[in-house]
C-alpha cells in the first residue's frame, strides 16, 4: 500500500465535510441518549430493564460488525476507493430505520415494542457503521502527523458534538415544548413522531456531505494490494494483528469506560434536569445550547494541552483526574444544601457552569483518545508489516457506541432499580423525594467508578510522543528499503 499523505495535502474544506459527517453520528448520540429513552421507558411504558437490554444486543451487533465492515473496506477496491461506496450507502437506511424508532406502531404489547426498538435499533447502528467506520479510516490515512491528527479529530468532534447540542436545543424549543406545565411537552407521545422525522434528514444530509465532501482526496489514499481481498481468514488475522498491540487493548478499554459514563450521563440528564432540578423546556434548551461554548474550548485546547505537557497520554491523566473532582460537584452541592433552590434565578447558572466544566473535560478526553487510537494504526502497521486503518478505527466507532449502548443499559436499568415511575405516575410533582435524590447519586458520585477504572488503565499505555517518532522512523526505513 502507499503510505499516508502529509498533512500539507488536506484542505480546510476536506477536514470541514470529513467533520460535518460526524453530525450523523452526534444527532444518533443525542436522539438515542437524550431522547429515545424517555419515549420509550417514560411515554410508552417499557421496562428500563427491557429497552437498556436492546441497546445493549444492539451494541454486541457492533462488536462483529465495526471490525467486520473495517476489514471489508480495508480490502476492498473500486473507483470511488476503499471506503467512499460503504459511507455513502448508509445515508437512506439509517434515515429510515431513525424515523421508525421515533413512530412505532399504536397497540403494541410489551413484546412486540421490544421487538420494535431492538429491529430499528440494530438497524440504525448498522447503517452508521456503514458510514463511520471507512470515514473514521481515512483519518490516519489523510496525515501521519502526531499534532495534527488531533486537530483532524477535533474538527470531527467539534460537528459531531455541535449537531447533538444543536438537536437538543431544536427538540426542547420546538418539539418538545412546554406550554402549560413542566415535562408536558416531553412526556407527549404525539410529539416523538415529527422529532423522528427530522433527526432522519439530518443524518442523511450529513453523511452525503461527508461522503462527496472528501471524494478529493480519494487518489491521494493508501490503495489496496491488487493480489489481496476480503476473506473471513484475512479478516481473523486483521483482527489478531491489531488485537495484538497493547496500545489498543488499552486504548480501547480506557475508551468503552469513559464512553459509558459519558452515556450515562446523556441518559440520565433528561432526568435530572426534569425532575431533580425542575427546568422547563426553555430552560433545557439553553443549558444545551450554552455547551457549544466550552466544547469550542476544548476543541482549541486539546492539541495545545498535549504539546504542552508534553504527549496525549500525560494530558489524558490530567483531564480524567480534573474529571473526576469536578463531575459530582453539582448533585453533592444539593445533597449537602449548598445549591440554589429549584425555582432559584441562580439554579440554571449553576448548573450551566457545572455542566460546562463537564462538557470541557469530556470532549478533550474524547479526542485525545480518539487521537491516539490513529497512531495505533502506524504502531500496528510496524509490527504487522501491513496496514489495517479500518479495523484499527473501528474501535473508535465501537466506543463511541457504548455511548449510547452501554450507558443506555446502565441508564435505563438503572431508573428501573430506582423504581421511576412512567406514563401519568410520571409527571413533575408526582415522583418521590427519595427516587430524586437515587436518580441524582447515581448520575452524579455514581460515575466516578468509571472514570477511575479508564484512569487506571491509561497510566499503562506505552505509546508516548517518542515511541511514536520511532515508530514512524522506522516506518520511513522500511518503505525506503
Amino acid at each position: 500500500m502507499t503510505s499516508a499523505p502529509s498533512d500539507r495535502q488536506i484542505s480546510r474544506r476536506v477536514k470541514t465535510a470529513w467533520g460535518f459527517g460526524a453530525v450523523a453520528d452526534g444527532c444518533k448520540n443525542a436522539g438515542f441518549d437524550v431522547f429515545l429513552g424517555l419515549y420509550y421507558v417514560t411515554v410508552l411504558g417499557l421496562p428500563g430493564t427491557m429497552s437498556g437490554f436492546a441497546m445493549l444486543v444492539a451494541l454486541l451487533v457492533d462488536a462483529v460488525s465495526d471490525p467486520l465492515v473495517g476489514s471489508i473496506s480495508d480490502n476492498f477496491r473500486s473507483k470511488w476507493g476503499r471506503r467512499h461506496p460503504f459511507m455513502i450507502s448508509a445515508a437512506v437506511p439509517m434515515a429510515l430505520c431513525f424515523f421508525a424508532l421515533f413512530s412505532p406502531p399504536s397497540g403494541l404489547d410489551e413484546g412486540q415494542l421490544f421487538a420494535w426498538l431492538l429491529f430499528f435499533s440494530i438497524g440504525t447502528r448498522l447503517s452508521l457503521t456503514l458510514y463511520k467506520v471507512p470515514a473514521d479510516a481515512l483519518g490516519p490515512e489523510m496525515t501521519d502527523h502526531y499534532d495534527e491528527r488531533t486537530t483532524l479529530t477535533s474538527f470531527r468532534w467539534a460537528m459531531g458534538l455541535g449537531g447533538g447540542i444543536i438537536l437538543q436545543v431544536v427538540g426542547w424549543l420546538y418539539f418538545f415544548e412546554d406550554r402549560a406545565a413542566i415535562a408536558e411537552g416531553r412526556l407527549d407521545l404525539n410529539n416523538f413522531p415529527a422529532f423522528g422525522v427530522f433527526v432522519a434528514i439530518t443524518v442523511a444530509a450529513a453523511i452525503l456531505v461527508g461522503t462527496f465532501g472528501t471524494r478529493s482526496v480519494i487518489p491521494a489514499l493508501s490503495q489496496v494490494d491488487e493480489t489481496k481481498r476480503f476473506s473471513v481468514q484475512r479478516f481473523l488475522h486483521g483482527m489478531s494483528s491489531a488485537f495484538r498491540s497493547h496500545s489498543l487493548r488499552i486504548l480501547l478499554g480506557a475508551a468503552v469506560l469513559s464512553q459509558t459514563a459519558v452515556g450515562v450521563t446523556e441518559v440520565l440528564s433528561v432526568y435530572l434536569s426534569t425532575w431533580f432540578w425542575g427546568f422547563d423546556s426553555d430552560q433545557m434548551a439553553l443549558l444545551a445550547g450554552v455547551g457549544v461554548l466550552p466544547l469550542v474550548l476544548a476543541v482549541v485546547a486539546a492539541r495545545r494541552l498535549s504539546i504542552a505537557v508534553g504527549d496525549k497520554r500525560t494530558a489524558f491523566i490530567r483531564l480524567v483526574v480534573a474529571l473526576i473532582l469536578w463531575g459530582p460537584l453539582a448533585v453533592l452541592a444539593r445533597v449537602f444544601g449548598l445549591a440554589p433552590e429549584n425555582g432559584s434565578f441562580w439554579l440554571l447558572p449553576f448548573v450551566v457552569i457545572h455542566t460546562s466544566g463537564i462538557i470541557l473535560l469530556g470532549v478533550q478526553i474524547a479526542i485525545l483518545t480518539s487521537s491516539m487510537i490513529m497512531d495505533v494504526t502506524d504502531e500496528v502497521a510496524l509490527e504487522s508489516g501491513e496496514r489495517h486503518e479500518g479495523i484499527v478505527m473501528s474501535t473508535v466507532s465501537f466506543a463511541g457506541k457504548c455511548t449510547s449502548g452501554l450507558g443506555n443499559f446502565v441508564g435505563l436499568s438503572a431508573l428501573q432499580w430506582i423504581g421511576f415511575p412512567s406514563g401519568d405516575a410520571a409527571a413533575i410533582d408526582a415522583v418521590a423525594e427519595k427516587t430524586i435524590l437515587a436518580l441524582g447519586l447515581i448520575a452524579g458520585p455514581g460515575l466516578i467508578l468509571f472514570y477511575v477504572a479508564a484512569l487506571l488503565l491509561i497510566r499503562r499505555l506505552r505509546l508516548t510522543r517518542e515511541r511514536y517518532a520511532e515508530i514512524q522512523t522506522q516506518l520511513a526505513r522500511r518503505s525506503a528499503s
